[in-house]
């Protein structure tokens, strides 16, 4: 799964004192992961995301080592990192960031914290699928993580209603997919909206079990 090589203009857009530096209001969408690795399933969702709640920027945040995964094929931190800035090079509204080197945080909702912390103008929507939005309540605080910021769910195919009949409403209560997601920036937490577009099912899994990655 060859990528080009990010050129020097685009490494410069993820480095984190310059995210972090701003003074305007900004609409982020945060998608964290593995990223092992970072494909076009992940573009889609992220396009999706922001045009549907009309993001000015999305983040990838890539994880070190997600806990609730194996570390058997899990490549190595750095060339996730590469691969995914690699991927996102031609995109100016997308950022890859490695929040958890600076702030030594392990866990998804101290590094969220942290980014609040650090970018207190901004508004902040968690991004995933509804793939992961299954695995949700087993996530380290994931109450509280879902008060901490509005959430964003794109379909992907088999996982839909499983995960918005049942745990969805387990953690974030009755939620209407009529919800306005061009003003969901600005809600509320606990608040979770579905975006009414699927995505393709590539994943990172199959392109691993092919033999394209690492």
């Amino acid at each position: 799964m060859a990528r080009p090589e990010p050129n020097k203009s685009c490494h410069n857009r993820h480095t984190i004192p310059a995210v972090f530096s701003w003074q305007a209001k900004r609409r982020i969408g945060i998608l964290g992961g593995s990223f092992n690795p970072a494909h076009d399933g992940h573009l889609s969702l992220s396009e999706t995301a922001r045009q549907k709640a009309r993001l000015d920027e999305i983040w990838w945040l890539v994880s070190p080592q997600n806990p609730l995964k194996q570390t058997d094929d899990m490549a190595m931190f750095d060339k996730r990192l590469a691969n995914a800035r690699a991927l996102a090079q031609y995109r100016p509204w997308l950022r890859v960031l490695a929040i958890e080197e600076l702030s030594g945080t392990t866990n998804t909702i101290d590094s969220l914290r942290f980014i609040i912390r650090h970018a207190p103008r901004s508004r902040f929507v968690w991004l995933m699928g509804t793939d992961n939005l299954v695995q949700f309540p087993h996530w380290h605080k994931a109450r509280e993580l879902s008060r901490l910021l509005p959430f964003l769910v794109v379909r992907r195919q088999g996982s839909f209603y499983q995960a918005t009949a049942s745990y969805g409403r387990q953690l974030f209560g009755p939620h209407s997919r009529k919800r306005n997601l061009s003003s969901l920036a600005s809600a509320q937490p606990p608040a979770l909206a579905i975006a009414p577009d699927f995505i393709h099912n590539l994943s990172a899994t199959d392109l691993r079990k092919k033999g394209l990655w690492p």
